[in-house]
């Protein structure tokens, strides 16, 4: 193997390092369930919480490292092509498999739901605490009472999890969940292949910024978020529009939005695209029609075959309860209700809601504005950047929210993210939740604190050993001699 290839492996080799240790460190500071017997996903006292919180936070600062050290050698051209990065993906996947839930309990949530559906229950009117048993049990507070703001289609596959795996044996379809996150990534792996081929940016590129990001490893595998799908559908959809099967890709983006709502932007990026492609006001006016009434009919399809009806409209703000101090608007909110209180202009709730309505009208304006530019742009990055300002902008956001611009810009756009600036952001995003997904306490902090720095210092010093010395001086001019004759 080549010089360049013998350092890609050893950056793979880092990182899957990493993900194994994250993966095992999970067993102690993951999301873990209530009432499953120790030794299968167990809840374990404090002092192994602690030692998982090191061990998980030692390996996701080594996959860092790896994942940053891999994007400077795609962007200087010595990674070795598209090969050694699917090695990669599938090299930092396969040892989060089979551990616990890391970075957030929502899976359990999607588990309840889809068990709430399976008993013909309406889960756009009830929370899961309707539901009752372990799988209700180990949903967050927050949520007991909430309905479903996710589309009919993620309802339908957790609810087909759980009728495979039975509502008492939660480790059975959190794994099952977990494979159905991996499912999405093998299609957002295919697509964003031949995405990068079509659009002549590097499937090396792509890879990195999409399918190796450290948030997809340890939100949308470890996690099992549902984005997985959606963003596989999302990209498999953006591809057959882009090769001119509007059709196909009309239906594929209908079922990522049938996932996830968001994913209508890219729907409606891809079909201002398709349309600009038609000469003459009459064939563009009957392609715009087609995919119009296309979508609408595979909307309704989709529905109708989930069986969930059209109440997932109305639940889309749910996640709007919660406070995260990644959202902009909210945050904005909080400040303004300070200096409304403060100087007495109004109160603080009435400042909220406007500092969320004008978050909310900004991003709806940067989907609006992006859709407009998508026939010059190109969808993927006309959907990437509108989905980044309305995640920006949105009332509540989540570190993984981040992907649903990620993905499709890394398609086309891979050497803007590889900047250190948006690197930066990936890493910030990534150590922003602890593997448990809830805030740490002033042990759990300590421990991910001395397991990064542990990992850090070591990362490091294999970085000085690897640094090449100085050439000799014998070597030099005789090199240059030859090099003039």
């Amino acid at each position: 193997m080549s010089a360049a290839g013998v350092t890609v492996r050893g950056e793979v080799l880092l990182g899957t390092l990493g993900s194994v240790l994250l993966g095992v460190g999970g067993w102690g500071s993951g999301a873990l369930p209530h009432g499953v017997p120790d030794g299968l996903w167990g809840r374990p006292g404090e002092v192994l919480r602690c030692a998982g919180v090191a061990v998980s936070y030692a390996g996701l600062v080594l996959l860092i490292a790896a994942w940053w050290r891999l994007g400077t050698r795609v962007a200087d051209g010595t990674a070795g092509g598209g090969r050694p990065l699917r090695t990669a993906v599938w090299c930092w996947v396969l040892p989060l498999l089979p551990g616990p839930l890391l970075g957030s309990s929502d899976a359990y949530s999607y588990l309840a739901q889809g068990a709430l559906a399976d008993r013909g229950r309406d889960v756009y009117a009830l929370g899961p605490a309707a539901l009752g048993g372990p799988l209700a049990a180990n949903v967050p507070g927050m949520w007991h009472d909430t309905p479903a703001p996710y589309g009919p289609l993620s309802v339908a596959v957790a609810r087909a999890v759980v009728a495979l795996t039975g509502e008492q044996h939660v480790v059975a379809a959190a794994l099952g969940l977990r494979l159905v996150a991996v499912a999405g990534l093998v299609l957002m792996v295919w697509a964003l292949r031949r995405l990068a081929a079509a659009a002549g940016s590097g499937e090396a590129g792509a890879l990195w910024a999409g399918a190796l990001s450290p948030l997809v490893l340890l939100h949308l595998v470890g996690g099992a978020h549902n984005e997985a799908l959606m963003l596989g559908l999302l990209t498999a959809g953006l591809l057959a529009l882009r090769r001119g099967r509007w059709a196909v890709g009309t239906v594929v983006l209908t079922a990522a939005v049938l996932v996830k709502a968001p994913a209508v932007v890219g729907l409606l990026c891809a079909a201002a695209v398709s349309v600009a492609g038609r000469d003459g006001a009459g064939r563009r006016a009957r392609r715009a029609a087609g995919i119009a009434a296309l979508a609408a009919a595979a909307l309704v399809a989709g529905v109708f075959l989930c069986g969930q009806g059209w109440g997932w409209l109305w639940t889309l703000r749910t996640p709007a309860a919660v406070h995260t101090l990644l959202s902009l608007s909210t945050d904005a909110g909080h400040v303004l209700g300070w200096l409304a209180r403060g100087l007495g202009w109004g109160t603080a709730a009435g400042a909220m809601t406007a500092a969320r309505l004008a978050g909310l009208l900004v991003g709806l304006g940067a989907v609006g504005y992006w859709v407009r530019r998508a026939p010059r742009a190109g969808a993927e990055r006309a959907t990437g950047t509108a989905l980044l300002v309305l995640v920006a902008a949105a009332p509540v956001a989540q570190p993984w929210y981040a992907l649903w611009a990620l993905v499709p810009l890394a398609a086309v756009s891979w050497r803007r993210l590889a900047g250190s600036g948006a690197r930066a952001a990936v890493v910030a995003l990534t150590l922003a939740v602890m593997p448990s997904g809830q805030g740490p306490t002033w042990a759990t902090g300590l421990a991910a604190a001395a397991g990064g720095a542990v990992a850090l210092a070591v990362v490091l010093r294999t970085r000085s050993r690897e640094r090449p010395g100085p050439v000799p001086d014998a070597v030099g001019p005789p090199a240059a001699a030859r090099a003039r004759r």
